[in-house]
């Protein structure tokens, strides 16, 4: 029997588009993968942020050449990953020639990031997204969490003799976030806890910042970090946490992908996002949800021991719930 199909378009970030790919392999589909952008040349990326007008005949180029190389071939499941660029007219076009094709949106991130997507929800069999704002909003959208892949359910596995930070912060440097970890994480560390802070920039997206986004003005190029952690660094440092400071981006109100892998690796977590109430793995010894009346407390709640939760709403977050999800169209949450 020839196995399922799966034509998938998205972000190849810190390996998690390799993750999705093997886990639908294991539940006995083949896959066919495309970035969903032109390239992963840093400029590129930087424009798509930017300028993604001046970008539109690469991205035309690049969409045809997905549809050159797919043409002669027939998925059950077409699955894209946000959509950053390509336009409603391209996926009606990949819809004539996948018609037979279950064709599946995933928006990773808000709407607020990516409004031109909002408009391509229509031309999807089923979508969905991380961002209950988003589809408390918009009816034809549907609450999807993200997942925590089976490297992080080993993390949990540390002893605390292993612990050596208090804080651990890995982190795409947007705005509200540097503001607020510029000024915190030292007061923390007068105190004595101990933080390893990790802040990327894509090197355009930086000097892009530092001309024009006044929470930028000032701040010291030896506070970034051009390359991103690798994934194996990542765990490694993850291991070695008692707690994961994390802070969304203050355009979207869903969970983060760093929150449900702090709940997959079993380690508590300070977070602004006040939504993370809403969720059924929430508990107050765990999650500290932070704001600026509350920062004395950070320290006390680092002393606290991790308190484990149910485990059948521990799996529930797992890659594999999320790719059932996928496939089978099953109600996730609420």
């Amino acid at each position: 029997m020839s196995r399922k199909k799966v034509l998938y378009i998205g972000t190849p970030i810190f390996n998690y588009h390799k993750k999705i790919i093997s886990e639908f392999e294991a539940k006995g589909y083949s896959v066919d993968f495309y970035n969903d952008r032109p390239s992963e040349n840093s400029f590129i990326k930087g424009m798509i942020k930017i300028k993604k007008s001046l970008l539109n005949s690469l991205i035309q180029k690049y969409f045809d050449k997905i549809m050159s190389e797919t043409k002669d071939k027939t998925y059950d499941l077409v699955f894209i990953v946000n959509c950053k660029v390509f336009t409603s007219e391209m996926i009606k076009q990949l819809r004539e020639s996948q018609k037979s094709a279950r064709f599946v949106l995933y928006m990773w991130d808000s709407l607020t990031l990516y409004p031109d997507s909002r408009k391509l929800i229509p031309l999807f069999d089923t979508a969905y997204s991380f961002d209950l704002d988003d589809c408390e909003k918009i009816e034809k959208l549907k609450f999807l969490p993200l997942f925590y892949c089976k490297e992080f359910e080993q993390v949990g596995q540390v002893q605390d003799s292993q612990i050596d930070y208090d804080i651990v912060s890995v982190c795409t440097a947007h705005p509200n976030r540097y503001k607020t970890m510029h000024k915190l994480f030292p007061e923390l560390e007068s105190k004595g806890i101990r933080i390893f802070s990790y802040m990327f920039l894509n090197k355009l997206q930086y000097l892009y910042n530092i001309t024009f986004v006044p929470e930028f003005k000032g701040s010291k190029r030896s506070e970034f970090k051009f390359i991103p952690l690798s994934e194996s660094e990542n765990l490694d440092v993850l291991k070695r946490a008692n707690s994961v400071f994390d802070m969304q981006h203050n355009k979207q109100s869903g969970l983060t992908m760093r929150t449900i892998e702090t709940l997959g690796a079993k380690r508590k977590l300070i977070t602004t996002n006040r939504n993370i109430k809403r969720y059924e793995f929430y508990n107050e010894n765990n999650i500290f949800v932070m704001d600026e009346n509350n920062l004395d407390k950070i320290e006390a709640f680092i002393k606290r021991k991790y308190e484990p939760i149910n485990d059948e709403v521990y799996k529930k977050y797992s890659i594999s719930s999320w790719i059932d999800t996928i496939i089978n169209d099953n109600k996730y949450l609420k």
